[in-house]
């Protein structure tokens, strides 16, 4: 998970150094990210998408152009025997 989150901080970061043109004007982007994790198998997917929205709307309310992380992992679905 840590290797992952290095990347996304890498290309967050990458994001904010493109400076893109737009008629003919340099322009500032860039962005918010949130990321979730889970042990095994969760037990949905909207349940992990929802923990990595809940952590990007985080990152917007405490200062944008942030990378954060969900605050718990995902439950996962009980093994089968």
């Amino acid at each position: 998970a840590m290797a992952a989150a290095a990347s996304v901080v890498k290309d967050r970061t990458a994001v904010e150094a493109a400076r893109p043109q737009v008629d003919g004007r340099r322009v500032t982007v860039t962005a918010s990210v949130g990321w979730a994790t889970s042990e095994g198998a969760p037990r949905s997917i909207d349940e992990l998408v929802g923990a990595a929205d809940a952590a990007m709307y985080r990152a917007k309310q405490t200062g944008r152009n942030r990378v954060e992380p969900s605050r718990a992992p995902v439950a996962t679905r009980p093994r089968a025997a």
